[in-house]
């Protein structure tokens, strides 16, 4: 307890620029949850869900195929349905319409993921203005009082500090964060494409069963 209160106050000697700090990394925080949540639960892939839709598709039963991802608010369900609504049209116009509704994913799973862009930007800039501002504010007491009040010039530089460590920090908890979603949205996209390739190729393969 006596480690959080010290910390707190460590915080509160930061001065003006730790508001605007605070306020940004609970921002990305915020971020960081919904994005977590809507990568590994709303939006993640069912284990076996492709191989299933896959199979009924290759053995022609594009209904129960097209059922299999109803009611799926996934992207690969999104884009398996697409391409299984245009399943007995000419290929070039099942790819497209798979390739559209892939397309119209993307801006839905990056979402809000440019927020942790912006704070990885201005974060150790308001750090750093509130460097400066402390700063000033020590040569002004040295200014004043000369070298009579070395705690006061202290305590100036120590809040420049405190600004720019929280900064720093901040950055580095948003940029290790931005990373990994955009790795996350990079599996997306590929399983997207991997599904749709190999939707073709059940199409391929449902049509030599016709023969």
């Amino acid at each position: 307890m006596n480690g959080i209160l010290e910390g707190f106050n460590l915080l509160l000697h930061g001065g003006i620029m730790m508001v605007p700090l605070l306020a940004s990394s609970l921002l990305a925080l915020t971020v960081m949850i919904e994005r977590w949540k809507a990568f590994h639960r709303r939006y993640a892939t069912p284990p076996g869900f492709i191989a299933v839709v896959l199979e009924k598709a290759r053995k022609g039963k594009t209904g129960d195929a097209a059922k299999a991802c109803q009611g799926r608010e996934i992207p690969v369900a999104a884009v398996l349905k697409a391409g299984l609504e245009h399943f007995q049209n000419p290929s070039d116009e099942m790819e497209i319409a798979m390739k559209n509704e892939a397309e119209s994913w993307v801006p839905v799973l990056e979402k809000r993921v440019h927020v942790l862009d912006t704070v990885i930007t201005i974060a150790p800039l308001m750090g750093l203005l509130g460097t400066i501002m402390g700063m000033m504010s020590s040569f002004q007491v040295l200014t004043q009082s000369g070298v009579d009040d070395p705690y006061s010039i202290t305590g100036g530089i120590a809040e420049a500090l405190v600004a720019t460590a929280t900064g720093l920090v901040i950055a580095l908890v948003c940029v290790i964060a931005h990373n990994y979603f955009n790795t996350l949205i990079k599996n997306f996209i590929y399983e997207m494409e991997s599904a749709a390739s190999r939707l073709m190729e059940a199409r391929m393969a449902s049509d030599r069963r016709k023969r």
